[in-house]
This record gives structure tokens, C-alpha cells and sequence, in this order.
């Protein structure tokens, strides 16, 4: 699309796959449509994967405003596309647990973001993290064990809307929680090893929409938080959890945390994994999780 002269352009990327989309990304085209001197794109993704296409085309294009309109893992393929660009990113979450808009964004109103973002709000720099051996881009971080447990429970939960999704997978998590042997490694020192149920890292506080998991984390910080929590039996998981999830696990030889730039996960196992919400099959007996100082330009939230 040419660019008329002294317009700015707003390129919505829309997941058709997540709930209540279309509905936002109607709503969301009429007030960019409404602002004067703002021209608005809508794009659909088709594939998996294909909002990082959508993301690196948007940034080579000059686009002014990049907008994702979807759930996390629309939030993450279009943070990849954009990332070591000037291009700014929001989200109109449309998802499900929508946790990368809570991380982002807080308890702001999308609407009101995106006001702010055509009104000439400031722009701020956030962290991302690779994951290799793929070498992908991740938002919010990654996890193998119970989180994973959950998204796939959630996944495979088609009467449940919403946050509460994420709740009741957690519930059936807790009736039977996995368990997986692994070696976990923090800048190059010994972590975690053993029989362990779960491993969390990024910089993103909350995941699934609801479980406060690393509530020291930072996406701006330069730095990875890292978790990982022995395994443990049914009876044993909901005392567990709810110590993690309220902050008071510390002095527990149960739960290990810790911060840095680098994780590193070795298991001969397959290991149930995923990254920003979303299943991931690419563990090959070892996974390293890096810092990328930076990488995403997004939209500042009005004060």
C-alpha cells in the first residue's frame, strides 16, 4: 500500500483462530479509523508461524504502529517479526489467558492503549528471549513440566472460556502432576537436577493468564528469572503450588530460584513443553534459553 503523504499507518495482525478476534479487530479498525491522520491495515494470519512473517513485513515496510490482535502466541510470532526494529508493537487481547497484555500493559483498557499509542504515546524498549535450538523468539519465556501439563489440558478444554480455562487445567495438572528428569544449568552453574515437575524462565510475571510464578521478573531488566520445582506427588502438589503461587516458598528445598542471562536444560527425555502458551516439540536433549536485551520496541503505558 502506498503511503499517502503525511499519513502515519496502524497494521492490525489478526489470529481468525482466537476467541472474539473478529469482534476486537472490527472494534479496534473503527477508532484507529476515527483518529485523523492515521490510515489502518488489517492482515490475517493463515498458518502457524505466519505472524512472524506479518511482523518482519510490517517492519520492513515502515509501518508506523504494528497492532496484535489475538492471544499469546499471536503476541509472540508478531514480537519476533518486529524484534531489532523501530516499529512499536501493542496487543488487543483477544486470547485466553492474555498474559502478555497483563505483562505489557497492566490493567490498562486496550481501547485506551491504543488511543494513547495514535495520540503519540512515548515508546519503551522490552527484553525478549532465544530459544535454541530453533532459535526462536519468546515473549513471556518458557517452561517444561506442569505449565505444559496445563496448556495442553487447557488446549483439549472446549467448554471452559477465558482465564478460568487455565484454572480448571490446573486442577486436572494437580491429579496427577508429570514429573521429568533433567539438569538445569543458570550462566554455565549448576541449578537444579533430578526428578523435577517443573521449570519456568523468562521475564514475565505472571503466565496463564493467573499464576504469579517469577513475581521478581522484569521484562526490562536485561535478565532471565529461572524456577524449577522438584516433583511431587498428587498430595503434595496443591501445598507446593500454593506456596509458589503466594510468594512464601522461600527456605522450601523444594523450589529453586534464581536470575541471569542464560538457562540451560539438558534431558534425554521427551519433555512436556511450552513457550508464551503455546505447545513446543523442539526439545533435542538440550534447550538454552538467553536474554535478548531490548529487542522489542512497544507502546508506553499513559500515566
Amino acid at each position: 500500500m502506498v503511503r499517502r503523504s503525511g499519513v502515519k499507518r496502524i497494521r492490525l495482525i489478526v489470529n481468525p483462530a482466537a476467541r472474539g478476534d473478529a469482534a476486537m479487530a472490527l472494534e479496534a479498525s473503527g477508532l484507529a479509523s476515527g483518529r485523523p491522520g492515521w490510515e489502518v491495515e488489517v492482515v490475517h494470519t493463515e498458518i502457524r508461524g505466519h505472524g512472524v512473517l506479518l511482523g518482519e513485513a510490517a517492519a520492513g515496510e515502515g509501518v508506523d504502529l504494528v497492532g496484535s490482535v489475538g492471544g499469546d502466541g499471536t503476541a509472540r510470532e508478531v514480537a519476533a517479526g518486529l524484534a531489532g526494529s523501530p516499529t512499536p508493537m501493542l496487543i488487543v487481547p483477544a486470547g485466553t489467558g492474555n498474559s502478555s497484555y497483563r505483562e505489557l500493559f497492566g490493567a490498562v483498557p486496550w481501547a485506551e492503549l491504543l488511543a494513547a499509542a495514535l495520540g503519540g504515546a512515548a515508546i519503551r524498549s522490552v527484553d525478549l528471549n532465544r530459544v535454541e535450538p530453533t532459535g526462536e523468539l519468546s515473549l513471556l519465556g518458557f517452561s517444561c513440566g506442569w505449565f505444559a501439563q496445563i496448556v495442553e489440558a487447557a488446549a483439549a478444554d472446549e467448554t471452559t472460556v477465558g482465564a478460568a480455562k487455565y484454572a480448571a487445567a490446573a486442577m486436572a495438572t494437580a491429579a496427577a502432576p508429570t514429573r521429568f528428569n533433567a539438569v538445569v544449568e543458570l550462566d554455565g552453574e549448576a541449578f537444579a537436577a533430578g526428578a523435577l515437575g517443573l521449570v519456568a524462565v523468562g521475564g514475565a510475571r505472571v503466565r496463564g493468564g493467573v499464576f504469579p510464578v517469577l513475581p521478581q521478573s522484569s521484562l526490562e531488566d536485561g535478565r532471565l528469572e529461572l524456577l524449577a520445582i522438584d516433583a511431587v506427588d498428587t498430595e503434595g502438589f496443591a501445598d507446593l503450588m500454593e506456596k509458589v503461587l503466594q510468594g512464601s516458598d522461600s527456605g522450601d528445598p523444594r523450589v529453586h530460584r534464581g536470575s541471569g542471562v542464560t538457562a540451560l536444560i539438558r534431558s534425554g527425555e521427551i519433555l512436556p513443553v511450552e513457550v508464551d502458551g503455546d505447545l513446543w516439540d523442539k526439545h533435542a536433549g538440550e534447550t538454552r534459553i538467553e536474554v535478548v536485551p531490548g529487542a522489542l520496541k512497544v507502546v508506553a503505558v499513559p500515566v
